[in-house]
């Protein structure tokens, strides 16, 4: 109840103020405006959380970028309507104008996070003296993090494949607050503010961000008495969110040694009690309904009306069980990502069984934290970017932890063409819904991809930017 009310309590602080994108439009009323918001630090609170908000819209990670347009691209939904958009997607036409108008959006509206972020970097140096201990390291940390979280999925999603990068322009990274339209830039230079923004991000949150010195437990019961604000730091860019994004963008690069530290620096990470900050989960946290596995969860976001859809119900998502064995699991598996997140049920109206997605099924028995959460980073993600820069005597270790918290039988892992193998299973397996592996193909260059008609190649994996595209 304490976090819906939080949630709440944040949304009527947007609401109660200027929109956040009112400062794109140029006059002076709107300079006015701007100029009252950010003259308090509630301003740059409402203006960040604002921000957070707009991440959750359905043609983002509340909808395309989760287990929607993206997961489709990954083949992992059922796509038997010739001339649907999801049929298109599971062939790679992108030409078609509803395809089109699904990227358009994911496109435009990621930078309308980048803008809303981009108002509270503007003058945040300037109007230091206004904040309150270390809240002005840490709404800068935020949103300097999030705008590289954002900048670095426009670059997955339209960019180049890693091992395919032109010597041309790619992409604009946007870092004014401006109507005019901004210009593209070479790879390496939009790389490189990508780990410029993350690297400050670290350096302004380590020891000051709470998550570095107390439990999620803690932290998600601040009392009264406290600043409410920095509670349910799993909802929000927090350092360890900010350490895995990194090893995230640094594995992307083909920097190993780099990936491997900063996703060792999370799967380490300890609370102030000396406990494991995070744990991977497993099948005692599948029987308490939590098929999100939540005790993973270094960044998430929450979709308070998630049982109210398809997806909350567990009804509208679906691969057909022969496929998702044959392919994934084999016979008679134990391996709790099947046993707990898909329902095999028997359709008596159709005369046919079908097999749905239940891994965000919405249930009152379930744990609060996993009430309409969808990760955006999970734990089990930084165990394999350490399996696959570290050596194959590390790879194997870690693999031995995985494979008890998933029920499977461990196997030895004797050579890196086996690793490879095992990485592309691994990343099928954990990250369905989560809009994970369409990504992990395109990085590794695979040709092969599960299910898919159509071979992976750079026309498949490089999607074309939205048409009069002005950013």
């Amino acid at each position: 109840m304490k976090r819906i009310i939080y949630m709440i309590a944040l949304l009527g602080a947007i609401f109660s103020t200027t929109a956040c994108s009112d400062w794109l439009d140029v006059s002076p009323e709107t300079e006015k405006k701007k100029e009252e918001m950010f003259s308090k630090e509630t301003g740059y609170r409402s203006a960040l959380i604002g921000a957070y908000i707009r991440l959750k819209s359905t043609s983002l990670y509340g909808g395309e970028m989760t287990h929607g347009t993206v997961e489709m691209l990954a083949q992992h939904w059922n796509n038997t309507s010739k001339g649907s958009k999801e049929y298109l997607l599971s062939l790679f036409d992108y030409r078609n104008s509803t395809v089109e108008s699904s990227f358009s959006a994911i496109y435009n509206n990621l930078y309308k996070v980048i803008a809303d972020v981009n108002a509270v970097l503007e003058d945040i140096d300037a109007n230091k003296d206004i904040f309150k201990e270390n809240n002005y390291e840490l709404i800068k940390a935020e949103a300097l993090a999030l705008r590289a979280y954002c900048h670095f999925d426009i670059l997955r999603l339209f960019g180049p494949m890693p091992s395919n990068v032109p010597a041309d322009a790619i992409l604009p990274y946007v870092k004014v607050v401006s109507t005019a339209p901004n210009s593209k830039i070479t790879y390496r230079e939009f790389t490189d503010n990508l780990l410029a923004d993350l690297t400050m991000a670290e350096s302004l949150m380590e020891e000051r961000d709470p998550i570095c010195s107390r439990s999620i437990s803690d932290l998600n019961s601040i009392s009264s008495a406290e600043d409410n604000f920095w509670g349910y730091r799993q909802m929000r860019m927090n350092y360890y969110a900010v350490c895995a994004t990194l090893a995230r963008v640094q594995l992307w690069m083909g920097n190993k040694a780099e990936a491997l530290k900063y996703a060792r620096k999370v799967i380490d990470a300890k609370d102030n009690t000396g406990a494991k900050m995070y744990r991977l989960g497993n099948s005692d946290d599948c029987a308490r309904l939590d098929y999100t596995l939540s005790c993973e969860h270094i960044l998430n976001i929450n979709v308070q009306d998630l049982a109210t859809t398809s997806l909350g119900t567990a009804r509208g998502y679906e691969k057909t069980k022969s496929l998702l064995t044959s392919k994934l699991y084999g016979s008679g598996s134990t391996d709790i990502r099947l046993t707990y997140m898909w329902d095999y049920v028997y359709d008596s109206y159709n005369w046919t069984y079908n097999n749905y997605f239940k891994k965000y099924l919405q249930s009152d028995n379930m744990p609060a934290m996993a009430k309409g959460s969808i990760p955006l980073v999970r734990l089990y993600e930084m165990y394999l970017i350490a399996m696959e820069c570290g050596t194959l005597a590390e790879a194997n270790a870690l693999y031995a932890q995985m494979c008890a918290a998933r029920d499977i039988p461990e196997t030895a892992i004797d050579d890196m063409n086996a690793l490879k193998n095992l990485l592309v299973l691994e990343y099928n397996k954990e990250f369905y819904g989560e809009g994970q592996m369409f990504y992990a193909y395109k990085r590794m260059g695979i040709e092969d991809i599960f299910y898919a008609l159509e071979k992976g190649s750079v026309g498949a994996y490089v999607i074309p930017l939205p048409k009069g595209e002005t950013i």
